[in-house]
């Protein structure tokens, strides 16, 4: 037990997400009231019960739902913040970047309207043919829509439509891997998992399944893909990777479990119990007595452990014409690495910019790109910032390109398993998770941290 609340609960049905600046957990409770848990000071507060339906949020913060008159409401800590649309809406999407999509049914199409709260001016439209499910890429560039003959899809900023994936069969459930490259689709009356590649808008791969997936839920740092079957208590591992089934897990299929842990391990329903599994393998690795009783999120989050001293000491040189050497490759170079904590949820990133490098501070030379990782070489310890993993080294390139930080120079690193090669672009290794969010903070983009060289 490494934190309790100083009050008590009320009974949750679903957690929306988690601040990561705030250290607060956002969830539903069961008379339709916002629940927010703050692991910093304790406390446990709540927002009146509304008379709102289908609650989201993309930021832990923000909590947006429809009412029964088709307005829009968002509930913060400062307040709420209420739209009527020109048409009822049925579904909203909210965006890491504070932006809003609402979703209005209109004669055989859907009109989709980009809203910036707390402003009720419609900043943009588009008029989409009838849609059932939308789909955020977790970066926020992208969002894709459900419709009988495949996906369509618009540019998140200004909805401008971007190419139709055309699929075989109408979309049973669909979700995408973290940099939006990949979308994986399990499609209606078929046990094929469909990988389609985002660049070319075609089928690069075709996964075979036992049975049909019923529901997909992603990995949050992009390792697997977990498929409901149709039948019976069952749940598929896909590594991502490889594009292959790696296991069989049994498991009950609820809104929060089974899930990926940030170490990769598996939680599995089993009973009255949650167990702790190897991905592949389906080792047992811990089991939680009664776990199943309660709500589980996965997180990666340092707000529990003190500040190092070390982060506060000043920089000292030998001398005046002293320049230090190029860290490039690990800008940390001889610092003792501290563990990081891992707690019940993964949530999203804060992206409050880190004060800029002040003086005339040399430079360090870019990193040397594309050089593929060796399984022999020895592993380094510390914390590593990914800000995405993709096949295509095109794509990994044009990242590399678009993303500037305060304090380090990212890179691509590419690393080959069972004859697939993946294009990372990292930055660090840095000693300690804190020291790596807060270089991450400075690039503006979505990004991953975790424990290791990359």
């Amino acid at each position: 037990m490494v934190w309790s609340a100083s009050s008590k609960t009320p009974a949750l049905i679903h957690i929306l997400g988690f601040d990561d600046g705030a250290g607060s957990v956002l969830a539903e409770d069961l008379k339709g009231g916002v629940v927010r848990i703050d692991l910093r000071r304790g406390d446990v507060t709540r927002d009146p019960a509304t008379k709102l339906s289908d609650f989201v949020s993309a930021d832990g913060s923000a909590a947006y739902g429809v009412g029964a008159d088709g307005s829009v409401t968002r509930l913060t800590p400062a307040g709420s913040w209420t739209f009527k649309p020109p048409t009822p809406a049925h579904d909203v999407v909210p965006q890491p970047d504070g932006t809003l999509l609402v979703l209005a049914n209109r004669g055989e199409g859907t009109m989709v309207w980009l809203i910036r709260p707390p402003e009720d001016r419609i900043a943009d439209s588009v008029l989409l043919p009838r849609v059932t499910k939308s789909i955020r890429t977790p970066a926020g560039d992208r969002v894709y829509f459900s419709v009988d003959s495949g996906l369509v899809g618009v540019r998140g900023r200004d909805l401008q439509i971007v190419p139709s994936l055309k699929l075989p069969a109408k979309p049973r459930a669909v979700v995408t891997s973290p940099s939006g490259d990949r979308i994986y689709v399990a499609a209606d009356s078929s046990n094929e998992l469909l990988v389609v590649d985002r660049y070319s808008g075609a089928i690069s791969t075709r996964i075979t399944l036992p049975s049909a997936a019923a529901a997909l839920r992603m990995d949050p740092t992009g390792r697997y893909v977990l498929a409901k079957a149709s039948t019976g208590d069952t749940a598929y591992v896909i590594s991502v990777s490889t594009d292959r089934m790696v296991s069989e897990a049994p498991t009950l299929w609820r809104a929060d479990l089974p899930a990926v842990a940030p170490n990769g391990w598996l939680a599995l329903v089993r009973g009255k119990d949650v167990v702790l599994a190897d991905a592949e393998s389906l080792a047992p690795r811990k089991t939680i007595t009664n776990g199943a009783a309660d709500d589980w999120m996965f997180i990666s989050w340092n707000g529990f452990r003190p500040r190092a001293a070390s982060l506060d000491q000043p920089v000292t040189f030998e001398s005046g014409d002293t320049v230090q050497r190029d860290t490039t490759e690990n800008p940390f170079a001889g610092a003792t690495p501290s563990a990081g904590d891992t707690a019940q949820a993964d949530g999203p990133k804060s992206a409050a910019p880190a004060p800029a490098p002040s003086g005339n501070a040399p430079q360090p030379h870019p990193a040397p790109a594309h050089a593929p990782a060796s399984d022999s070489a020895p592993k380094a310890s510390g914390f590593t910032v990914q800000f995405a993993a993709v096949r295509a080294q095109d794509a990994a390139t044009d990242v590399l390109k678009d993303v500037q930080v305060s304090g380090a120079t990212p890179r691509l690193v590419a690393t080959t398993r069972d004859g697939v090669t993946i294009y990372r672009v990292v930055i660090g290794p840095f000693p300690t998770r804190e020291e790596a969010e807060r270089v991450a903070r400075t690039s503006g983009k979505s990004y991953w941290v975790y424990e290791g060289a990359p």
